[in-house]
């Protein structure tokens, strides 16, 4: 919830680029992810501070990660009821809310996350209806997805049938049964134990986790082949928004949108390349190459699954088509 510190108002009127009557406001940010985590270091704290400085020192935004006041699932309703002003998650954690924005995952679609950064925001008008209650400061997605095994290595597709997969989406979801794997659904802060303790055998989720979450410590074998992204969102109770100065919303609007939505991206599709090279390095890791004939077959078993994504959505009136052609640089 908003906070106006009242007593800040004799000191705020007194900056010369500020109109008088300017109130001092605290906007709380949630997130599951810990303190420690990429996205809090190198995007979210580094625009807290540019949005501080812009204005003086007049809007904060104080953070709350480790899943303080919100959790990975619950982090969009709890922005939209105004339990904090500010969250950032993933939409796949519940996937029945954003089937517009998570079209993007659907494999071969984007080939990083600077690109499915973009397309989502060619589609942003189309993808709004989705996020009634509140106004999206960032878009952008992390991955690319690929297979990360506890212990076992994958040369064929043969190797991936029965092994448990923590999934980050219902699509994703699909997409492993698709390869004759058990999905489970899971938040990435749990997955750890469940990889060292036998109960998941892989995890499909990009290599920038590996770090931050310790997947290294834990996982083995990293076959090549990419299965598209995760969405993520920054977004802002509408309400709290709503009620700031106008000097504020224009420092929010400035700061946020698709160039702070990249800042994320790169860090992502950066962290990937990065902390994969330094498993392998340190011989904890070895990425096992597919062969092309594998690569078809696999590609032969996802594609039904994206094809019958875009109908079942049509069928229920989201124009997924038009998202798409969106996404791809048509008109939206």
């Amino acid at each position: 919830m908003v906070k106006y510190g009242f007593a800040a108002l004799a000191a705020a009127v007194t900056l010369a680029t500020w109109t008088t009557g300017v109130l001092a406001v605290d906007l709380r940010l949630g997130t599951a992810f810990p303190p420690t985590h990429l996205m809090q270091t190198r995007m979210l704290n580094p625009w807290a501070e540019e949005v501080a400085k812009a204005s003086n020192g007049s809007l904060a935004i104080k953070m709350h990660p480790g899943s303080e006041l919100v959790s990975g699932p619950n982090s969009f309703k709890r922005t939209q009821d105004g339990v904090v002003d500010i969250s950032e998650s993933l939409q796949g954690y519940t996937s029945d809310q954003f089937p517009r924005t998570l079209l993007i995952e659907i494999p071969g679609l984007a080939k990083d996350n600077a690109t499915a950064t973009r397309m989502l925001w060619r589609a942003v008008e189309l993808l709004k209806p989705e996020y009634d209650k509140t106004k999206i400061l960032a878009l952008w997605s992390t991955g690319p997805n690929t297979i990360v095994m506890r212990k076992d290595p994958v040369r064929t597709v043969e190797d991936l049938k029965g092994k448990r997969v923590r999934t980050p989406s219902a699509l994703l979801g699909d997409v492993a049964k698709a390869l004759g794997m058990s999905p489970v659904s899971m938040q990435i802060g749990d997955v750890y134990q469940a990889m060292q303790t036998g109960v998941l055998d892989a995890i499909l989720t990009g290599h920038s986790a590996l770090e931050g979450f310790k997947l290294g410590e834990v996982s083995k074998y990293y076959p090549d082949y990419t299965f598209g992204v995760s969405p993520l969102f920054l977004v802002m109770n509408q309400r709290s928004y709503d009620r700031l100065s106008a000097e504020h919303r224009a420092i929010i609007d400035r700061t946020s949108g698709e160039r702070l939505s990249q800042v994320g991206a790169g860090v992502y599709d950066a962290e990937a390349v990065r902390q994969l090279a330094n498993e392998i390095k340190a011989g904890r890791g070895e990425v096992n190459k597919l062969s092309d004939a594998e690569r078809k077959k696999i590609e032969a078993a996802v594609a039904p699954v994206a094809d019958k994504m875009i109908v079942d959505r049509e069928a229920a009136g989201i124009p997924a088509r038009r998202i798409l052609a969106a996404m791809k640089g048509g008109a939206s």
